[in-house]
């Protein structure tokens, strides 16, 4: 799966350098240097040396009673869970990884700039992800209980970066997208939060994650999500930016009258 990974993110890169964009929203070229320096670092460690600084034996192995719970009760029975996580891989790779290069399209604004965006989201995000896995040292369920063989990340369990990953590029979607079809947010914000949510789901199914797995994944991919679509939207369109900080201003002021 990850060479799907590397082909979108490829694709995104390529899309970036040669769509012209209009003046309203250009980023500067230290954007473009910033974001694929992360881009750049986050694929050399995924596919380098994430090896090196993975742990050799876990820090943390039996699950809490919180999680055994979820365990007992969504995981499939073991002649299903390949089909668990191919599912969770389809989300990922196919909806959330795959949908960066095209939802920009859906987009009143920039082209351009929005892909820029969807270049550092995810570098930044996997960055996050990959060295808290590192630094923690959580073995996986699946390994812990041997129901999969080929367990090379065993002890990388926390926090779920199929997760992660979703409910970033879920949630800084969900806001581009929203900014363009306010009177279709809520439907936006469903769509989008219900598919991350199932991404999570199927990854306890496939047990290669416990339940604090997921929301551990899916509270850091949510802030990350935010976080690089609310500062790139000040930095790139600073129009819809103060006119988003200007309805704040005057909905406080409505509401202390």
């Amino acid at each position: 799966m990850k060479n799907q990974q590397t082909f979108i993110l490829g694709l995104l890169t390529v899309l970036t350098f040669q769509i012209v964009s209009p003046l309203h929203g250009q980023p500067a070229k230290s954007d473009y240097i910033r974001a694929f320096s992360e881009l750049g670092l986050f694929l050399s460690m995924e596919y380098g040396w994430k090896e090196s600084i993975t742990p050799d034996s876990p820090r943390f192995t039996e699950p809490n009673k919180f999680d055994q719970y979820f365990r007992d009760n969504l995981m499939w029975d073991s002649t299903k869970i390949d089909q668990a996580k191919k599912k969770s891989d389809q989300l990922l790779y196919g909806v959330f990884l795959g949908s960066l290069p095209w939802t920009p399209l859906l987009s009143h604004e920039d082209f351009k700039s929005l892909l820029l965006v969807n270049v550092e989201l995810v570098a930044i995000n996997g960055l996050i992800t990959n060295f808290a896995k590192a630094a923690v040292g959580r073995q996986r369920p699946s390994s812990y209980y041997g129901t999969w063989e080929d367990e090379d990340e065993g002890n990388l369990s926390f926090f779920s970066g199929h997760t992660s990953h979703a409910f970033a590029i879920g949630t800084s979607t969900a806001m581009m997208l929203s900014r363009s079809y306010p009177e279709r947010e809520k439907w936006i914000w469903g769509t989008t939060m219900s598919l991350a949510a199932a991404t999570g789901y199927f990854r306890i199914a496939a047990d290669k994650h416990y339940m604090t797995d997921v929301l551990g994944g899916a509270v850091v991919g949510s802030m990350i999500g935010y976080y690089v679509q609310k500062r790139t939207t000040s930095k790139y369109f600073p129009a819809i930016s103060a006119s988003q900080t200007q309805n704040t201003t005057l909905y406080s002021f409505e509401w202390n009258i």
